[in-house]
C-alpha cells in the first residue's frame, strides 16, 4: 500500500508550478487592465514573454513527473504549444490587432480547455473542489472564444476580453496548485501512518 502512496504523491511534487503559472498570468491580466489602450505591438512582446515562461514551467513539470503521471504528454504538449506561441509573438512583434486576438484566443481556448481536462482529472483521483477548476477552465474558453469572433469590435474591447481570460487562467492555475500541496500533503500523512504500522507489526 505504501508504495502507491509514494508514486502519487511524487506525481504532485512539483505542484508550485501551477502556482507560478498562475501568478505570471495574473500579472499579465493586471498589466492589460491598467493599460487598455498600450499598442498591440507592446502588448504582443510583453505576452510572448509570458507564454514563454508558462511553456518552459510546463515541460519542466511534464519531464519531471513523466514515470509517475499517465497523462505527463498532455503537459509536455501544452509547454511546447506555450513556447511556439510565445516565440511567434515574440518573432513578429508588428502582429495586427486582428492576428493577435484570433491567435491568443486560440490558444487562451486551448488552456482553457485543458484547464477542463485537468478538473475531470481531479475529480477521477477524488480531490476535493475540482468543480472550481472547471468552472475556470470552462469561463476562460468563453471568453477566449469572444475574443476569436469579435476581432474587429474595438481595441478596449479586446484588450478587457483578453484580461479577463488571462484572470480566469491565473486564478485556475493557483486553485489547482493548492488543491495539489493539500493532496501531496494528504499522500504524505498516509504514507508515515502506514509505515508506523509496518514498524509495529514487524516488532
Amino acid at each position: 500500500m505504501s508504495q502507491p502512496v509514494s508514486k502519487f504523491a511524487r506525481s504532485i511534487k512539483n505542484w508550485w508550478v501551477f502556482l507560478i503559472v498562475g501568478i505570471v498570468f495574473i500579472i499579465g491580466s493586471i498589466q492589460m487592465f491598467r493599460n487598455p489602450a498600450e499598442s498591440f505591438v507592446g502588448l504582443a512582446s510583453f505576452f510572448s514573454v509570458l507564454i514563454l515562461i508558462s511553456g518552459v514551467l510546463t515541460i519542466f513539470y511534464a519531464f519531471a513527473n513523466k514515470e509517475d503521471i499517465e497523462n505527463w504528454g498532455l503537459f509536455l504538449a501544452g509547454g511546447v504549444l506555450d513556447i511556439l506561441v510565445g516565440f511567434i509573438l515574440l518573432k513578429y512583434p508588428g502582429v495586427t490587432m486582428v492576428l493577435f486576438s484570433v491567435f491568443v484566443g486560440f490558444w487562451l481556448m486551448f488552456r482553457g480547455i485543458f484547464m477542463v481536462s485537468g478538473a475531470f482529472k481531479m475529480k477521477k483521483d477524488g480531490i476535493d473542489n475540482w468543480g472550481w477548476v472547471l468552472l475556470f477552465g470552462i469561463l476562460t474558453a468563453i471568453f477566449a472564444f469572444f475574443a476569436i469572433i469579435n476581432p474587429l469590435v474595438g481595441a478596449s474591447y479586446l484588450v478587457f476580453t483578453l484580461a479577463f481570460a488571462f484572470l480566469l487562467l491565473g486564478i485556475g492555475n493557483i486553485f489547482l496548485s493548492l488543491q495539489l500541496k493539500k493532496v501531496k500533503g494528504r499522500a504524505a500523512d498516509i504514507k508515515e501512518e502506514v509505515k508506523t504500522k509496518v514498524n509495529k507489526f514487524r516488532k
